[in-house]
């Protein structure tokens, strides 16, 4: 075993994806999750707008 080998981090089983795709995982996740956001706020928008013309 060489004194290498003690300073590396330790390699897991499902460390298989890249970096290129774990960034557009998180990329893609970002995106929806601001379109969600975009959309409860229209539609939560939207409902104040009708209940306050009753």
């Amino acid at each position: 075993m060489n004194p290498n080998d003690e300073k590396k981090a330790p390699k897991y089983a499902d460390s298989s994806i890249s970096d290129v795709a774990f960034r557009r995982m998180i990329i893609w996740f970002a995106i929806y999750a601001g379109l969600f956001c975009l959309g409860v706020i229209f539609v939560v928008n939207a409902d104040n707008l009708f209940f306050s013309q009753l």
